[in-house]
């Protein structure tokens, strides 16, 4: 389980970095946007890329915030409830956790199939649609994964 955790570890983390580079890309696009702006030159189809990039940044962090615990966690009733109870919420809160992203991995595919099919692309820059469905399925697919080894992780220790 260890080894499956630290290979988890190391695949988050590569997702934070890819999500990491598409926040700095973001960032340079959009000032240069804003600085062409102000000599009545914008960028063309900056906030385009702004929106596709906004994807792999959100869903790039979601795998390595569940891998270092970093969901909100409501534990206003926690100190009242039982060790067995608080265990079997966390369990299913994991579970849970796991079900949502994995469905929500499988629409995106589906959706990215769709996209492929239709031949959709944006308005603007006329980029295709599916690649970045894609790239969101994996991420969210990724999450699920890690959400389910925290699931076993607490079925072992309890």
């Amino acid at each position: 389980m260890t080894k499956a955790l630290t290979l988890f570890g190391h695949l988050a983390a590569l997702c934070a970095r890819l999500a990491g580079a598409a926040l700095l890309t973001m960032t340079a696009l959009l000032l240069a946007d804003v600085v062409g702006r102000a000599f009545g030159h914008p960028l063309f189809g900056a906030q385009e890329l702004g929106e596709m990039g906004l994807l792999i940044v959100i869903f790039g962090a979601v795998a390595l915030l569940d891998h270092r615990g970093g969901q909100i966690r409501v534990d206003l009733f926690a100190s009242a409830m039982p060790k067995w109870l608080q265990a079997s919420v966390d369990r299913l809160s994991a579970g849970l956790t796991a079900a949502l992203w994995f469905t929500l991995a499988y629409a995106t595919v589906q959706s990215a199939q769709l996209s492929q099919m239709f031949g959709l692309k944006s308005n603007i820059l006329g980029l295709p649609k599916a690649p970045f469905q894609y790239a969101l399925a994996a991420f969210v697919a990724i999450a699920g994964v890690g959400a389910l080894l925290r699931l076993f992780q607490k079925v072992k220790h309890d």
